[in-house]
């Protein structure tokens, strides 16, 4: 794709305002546009990237057996008085009026929706267990929306909604949902600790947070290395000893990328949902909810990659594979291998970007390495048939012939 004729809105410095590095890198970048606290328009390359992990999000989500849909953002206070939730969570919850007097609310979660769509059906022990999940944008009036995209008054989340016979059905799915968490973390470039965690507004039992330890994190996790335990610290008290191996303990700051509550059989006295058994009894149904933080992940994986020159992007999210430049005099030669390199690639599966725009070559450097691709392809007059390739994380660079630069890119 052709520089001058994406939306980039780069800006010279990042701005004041911001005190994040996630929500000034992301800005200046062009990546995305603070409408006001809390509330982004993602642009062209920011939905890219938005999309890159969403996909990652869906095949790991889908690999254990859960099928998407798509449930509404606006919810009925009915349903939430049934779980009282429309007073516990009226602090946070957008709640207002329509034209016709019914009281209606934006969701800050969908609990709600998806137990009582199944209760409204006739769930048996053949047709259970269901897991269901979504990728959409959640609503919630956060008092402290101040930390660029991973604190946001409205993001996108993907949340599953697993449905059980028994206790036991549920355990195994709980156990196989955490395997397909950190898979999906992995091939995000991201380390996340499983941590124990309070249940919250949301259930009394313990949840587990997905942590990533970063300086940037508004959570504290008391962190055993020896054993990997990690418990955050509103939980408990910070302890000196693992309660596990008894080795030292650290407090780690980290942002929590996701989480999952198990709630047994409280939907089944809340909202009534039950099953009918294999012996024709109307029995409990086991629920739990698993939740990641899609637009959170931009914002964490930006805390955890940038660099003082801007965004670094591993390869399994960028916007684009490289970041293609013609440097020197840009001469016409120079111009028609890029667009060559450009066409070739597109041919052969790869994104990059062709920095077209007739400015300086200290101009394109900078934007380059402000953009982030994991790579940076250069045409100049000193590299004559071949180009310099520049691993963007590393600084690393290597001469190559185009052929060979292709093929180092189809590998990424």
């Amino acid at each position: 794709m052709r520089q001058s004729q994406l939306y980039i809105p780069t800006q010279n410095v990042p701005p004041a305002e911001e005190v994040s590095r996630n929500g000034r890198l992301l800005q200046q970048a062009g990546y995305v546009d603070k409408l006001q606290a809390g509330a982004y328009t993602w642009l062209p390359l920011g939905l890219r990237v938005l999309e890159r992990i969403s996909t990652i999000v869906r095949e790991e989500q889908n690999r254990i057996g859960g099928q998407e849909m798509l449930m509404p953002a606006l919810q009925p206070k009915a349903l939430w008085d049934v779980t009282g939730r429309w007073t516990t969570l009226r602090d946070i919850m957008y709640q207002w009026e329509d034209s016709s007097g019914h009281a209606i609310g934006l969701a800050t979660t969908h609990e709600e929706v998806i137990t009582d769509l199944l209760r409204r059906g006739e769930l048996t022990y053949k047709n259970l267990p269901q897991a269901l999940y979504q990728l959409q944008w959640k609503f919630r009036n956060e008092p402290r929306a101040k930390s660029g995209v991973l604190r946001g008054r409205e993001f996108l989340m993907k949340d599953l909604y697993s449905f059980h016979a028994t206790a036991e059905d549920l355990d195994t799915f709980y156990a196989k949902v955490h395997q397909a968490y950190h898979a999906t973390f992995k091939r995000l470039g991201l380390e996340a600790h499983v941590t124990e965690a309070s249940g919250g507004t949301f259930t009394k039992k313990h949840s587990h947070e997905f942590q990533v330890f970063s300086a940037a994190g508004e959570d504290r996790v008391c962190y055993c290395k020896a054993c990997g335990f990690a418990q955050n610290i509103e939980l408990d008290a910070e302890v000196a000893a693992c309660p596990k191996c008894g080795k030292p303990t650290t407090v780690e700051k980290s942002i929590e990328v996701g989480n999952t509550f198990h709630f047994g059989d409280y939907y089944t006295t809340t909202v009534g949902i039950r099953h009918t058994a294999a012996d024709g009894k109307r029995k409990p149904v086991y629920i739990a909810s698993y939740g990641i933080g899609v637009s959170r992940l931009v914002g964490t994986i930006v805390e955890v990659y940038a660099d003082a020159k801007g965004l670094v992007w591993p390869a399994a999210v960028a916007p684009f594979a490289a970041h293609v430049l013609v440097l020197g005099k840009a001469s016409a030669e120079l111009q028609k291998h890029a667009t060559a390199f450009e066409q070739a690639a597109q041919k052969k599966g790869i994104a990059v970007l062709l920095d077209d725009r007739e400015v300086s070559p200290g101009h394109k450097l900078k934007d380059a390495d402000l953009l982030g691709m994991p790579y940076r392809v250069v045409f100049s007059e000193r590299q004559g048939n071949n180009v310099e390739v520049t691993t963007r994380a590393t600084g690393d660079a290597k001469v190559l012939t185009p052929e060979a630069a292709l093929t180092l890119l189809q590998a990424v």
